[in-house]
């Protein structure tokens, strides 16, 4: 785990246009028995091209079944970069197959195993197992006593740390030898690095050992304390997979896993995975006192065992998000039972308090967004967020909601998934393709339970997961012409990328009556069809009246493949709303990103628009709402906030994927929750729209915007004999303090389309 994170941005290349994500997923729709290496080798020879020079790797069981890994080799016998990884399911029937074979193996890179760096160890005699109690951290003094104690000193080591820091646990097996004990067990044994290559070593701190009948009763003043706090962490983590069911033939770790709790000099710790042992580094805040840095190295040990070849691709980020994650629960599961949960979406909350803050991440970054043709790498800034929590934070947002949801037994169900995601990948494995995994251990697992659509709603927050095929509106807003008939303004676009076999969409609109069936095959990239079928508006739509568009998609990607099933609505106001505070018509283009003109460095562009409210517009009321129209040739470029003259702000849109050009809608209580804190705000003053693009390359216009209560919605003549209907919200105040117009709008979601995913395999 680096300390000093690698501020500099991926710039190589900044992304002009949406890149495709093409999964290394595949889905087969045969039936297959699938026994054994052999058995996998001729299913794979018989189906892929430069397959010829395969060689089986390893084989991993999981909870869920079986994953043979194989790999080409060049000219020389030598491994090639890349994988293909056999996954079957508990009856040994194909389920999944891992594919990032590469076109010319004999001429490949290769992808060698290092070789063991030279190194001596001090370790424990052996001897019989026997039991002590421990004093320690748990798992760090300041989320143990809910403070923050490095208020008001500039170094750790003048801190007063409370007795009530320090937690006492019993029944820890240890090894009893010649009268003494010591830090060792069948699972985990607390070493001393003599001798190492290509390290900085620390302090040469002997082997730790009490009298036969004593506690392993140390403070963080004495350095004993440092072995014995991380050696009780690990070894919970170690007994904690077991209790998840990773023993038997589903074991991960077979022999003891060694740490040198004061291994290196410097404010680093490492899983040096060449020989297999953790090293913990005692620069500034020793790593060894805090649970999550212990957990978080071990974390990489988990993954490796998991996927021995976990390299390249995203594997680098995801390392590291999911060590942070796996931290992170355990600090959770500590708290679990707090109505307060003292600095929840932290990572390494006592390491990370020297100095500014440095070491610390978040498990909860919301701007964090996911760009395909990157590969993302360990500790680096990618448009701006840090790539380890792109993935730590969909995992962590995940957990608290199930817990939520479900409570403690949560905690174990959730893990084993994203242990389950994890397996069965293999070289070169992106987000997409990790994340697409565990949604389907959640939906296996737990099928019965919210997990998989939880997880779905996270990762498609944050771009990780996205649909072949999606239903997106132009406006929010439904008007008819000749009062008889209205069209929808949306369409189907495939967004995959990459043609796609077929897709099949069964769409309804309920309160219309109206139900369409589109069918297409052999999908070009990028295809989209407009819905532009008339509709007949019903007698008994009144206006301003809410609507929703309901779609069951199946999409085949490529012919053989089992369909991905999708279900997506969208949502509608029939009628035209009319404000109480004009709109502000602006009909102007929009600033891109841009190159800087010296140095690899992308300038945002900027976009900020004033609207002044007079003093007698009063304050927001429960009618309070924001209207935006606008225009982008790739609207995922986009961050919007608005401003008000207090100073408070709300977003919009962050850079979230919309395959048409325009957006129109209308913000309300009803869709957007945050707006109901702002209930009794001040209208009168400065507004401001704020709207930064970030990707270079596509331009946009925005026609108007604007704040405050709607009066009334006004439609065209349909159904009442007087050639016009509208409805009128009851009399108010300038920003009325009744619901109006808005008791028609409970439940409305219009800042975007919701989307449910549920496999179908």
């Amino acid at each position: 785990m680096r300390k000093l994170f690698l501020a500099a941005a991926i710039a190589a290349s900044y992304p002009a246009a949406a890149t495709s994500i093409v999964p290394h997923l595949e889905y087969p729709l045969e039936t297959l028995a699938v026994s054994d290496v052999a058995d996998a080798l001729r299913m794979v020879q018989s189906r892929y091209d430069d397959t010829e020079t395969l060689v089986h790797r390893y084989t991993v069981t999981s909870l869920l079944g079986t994953h043979y890994n194989f790999v080409q080799t060049n000219a020389a016998g030598e491994p090639c970069n890349g994988a293909i990884v056999v996954s079957t399911d508990r009856d040994g029937q194909l389920y999944r197959i891992f594919n990032t074979l590469v076109d010319d193996p004999a001429g490949c890179e290769v992808n060698l195993p290092l070789p063991p760096r030279p190194h001596q160890l001090a370790e424990p005699p052996t001897g019989e197992s026997a039991t002590a109690s421990m004093t320690v951290f748990d798992p760090d003094p300041r989320t143990a006593t809910g403070q923050d104690l490095e208020a008001g000193h500039s170094n750790v080591d003048n801190m007063v740390i409370p007795a009530e820091a320090y937690k006492t646990v019993s029944g820890i097996e240890v090894t009893r030898h010649d009268g003494k004990l010591y830090l060792a067990n069948s699972r985990v044994m607390a070493v001393d690095i003599t001798e190492m290559t290509e390290l900085g070593l620390g302090p040469t701190q002997g082997i730790i050992s009490v009298n036969d009948g004593e506690d392993f009763s140390f403070t963080r003043e004495q350095a004993a304390f440092r072995d014995v706090n991380a050696f009780f962490h690990l070894d919970h983590s170690l007994q904690y997979l077991t209790k998840l069911g990773f023993h038997g033939n589903k074991t991960l770790f077979t022999a003891p896993m060694k740490i040198d709790a004061q291994g290196q000099s410097g404010n680093n710790s490492t899983y040096l995975s060449d020989i297999g042992m953790l090293a913990m580094g005692v620069g500034g805040v020793p790593d060894s006192e805090d649970a999550d840095v212990v957990l978080h190295e071990f974390g990489h040990a988990i993954n490796e065992k998991l996927v021995p070849d976990w390299k390249a691709g995203d594997s680098a980020a995801m390392g590291e998000g999911f060590s942070d994650y796996w931290a992170g629960a355990y600090s959770f599961w500590v708290q679990r039972d707090r109505v307060e949960k003292f600095e929840l979406d932290l990572f390494s909350n006592w390491d990370g308090i020297t100095g500014a803050l440095k070491s610390q991440r978040s498990l909860n970054d919301r701007d964090a967004r996911y760009y395909p043709e990157f590969d993302y790498r360990a500790h680096v800034s990618v448009m701006g967020t840090l790539s380890d929590q792109l993935w730590s934070t969909p995992l962590f947002q995940t957990l608290k909601q199930a817990v939520d949801l479900y409570g403690e037994s949560a905690f174990d169900e959730f893990n084993q998934i994203v242990l389950e995601g994890m397996a069965g990948m293999g070289y070169g494995a992106k987000m997409y393709d990790v994340a697409r995994s565990t949604v389907d251990a959640a939906a296996r697992l737990q099928p019965q339970k919210a997990y998989a659509r939880l997880l779905v709603t996270q990762f498609k927050y944050h771009q990780i997961i996205r649909d072949d095929v999606v239903l997106a509106q132009s406006s929010a807003l439904i008007r008819s012409r000749d009062g008889k008939t209205f069209t929808l303004p949306a369409a189907i676009t495939n967004v995959s990328g990459k043609p796609l076999a077929s897709y099949r969409a069964e769409l309804s609109l309920p309160e219309a009556g109206w139900l369409q069936v589109v069918d297409k095959e052999t999908v070009a990239a990028g295809a989209q069809d407009l819905l532009g079928t008339a509709i007949n508006l019903p007698a008994s739509l009144q206006c301003g009246a809410p609507l929703t568009l309901n779609a069951q998609i199946a999409v085949t990607r490529t012919e053989g493949q089992k369909p991905l099933s999708l279900e997506q609505e969208i949502r509608f106001i029939y009628g035209e709303p009319e404000f109480a505070i004009a709109p502000q018509q602006l009909n102007q283009p929009l600033a891109d990103a841009r190159e800087a003109p010296t140095g690899n460095k992308l300038l945002l562009g900027e976009n900020l628009f004033a609207l002044k409210v007079d003093q007698a517009a009063g304050v927001a009321g429960n009618d309070f709402s924001i209207y935006l129209s606008l225009e982008h040739a790739r609207l995922s470029d986009l961050k919007v906030v608005v401003r008000a003259p207090s100073g408070r702000s709300i977003t919009l849109t962050d850079y979230q994927m919309m395959p048409m050009a325009g957006y129109e809608h209308l913000y309300t209580l009803a869709n957007i929750p945050e707006l109901e804190s702002w209930v009794g705000e001040p209208l009168s003053g400065n507004w401001t729209l704020d709207i930064t693009d970030r990707v270079e390359g596509a331009s946009g216009h925005i026609q108007s915007w604007g704040i405050g209560p709607v009066t009334k919605f006004q439609c065209s003549a349909s159904s009442d004999s007087s050639g016009s209907k509208e409805t009128t919200p009851p009399a108010k105040g300038s920003s009325g303090g009744s619901l109006g117009i808005y008791s028609l709008l409970a439940g409305l979601l219009l800042a975007g389309v919701r989307r449910k995913a549920k496999n179908n395999r």
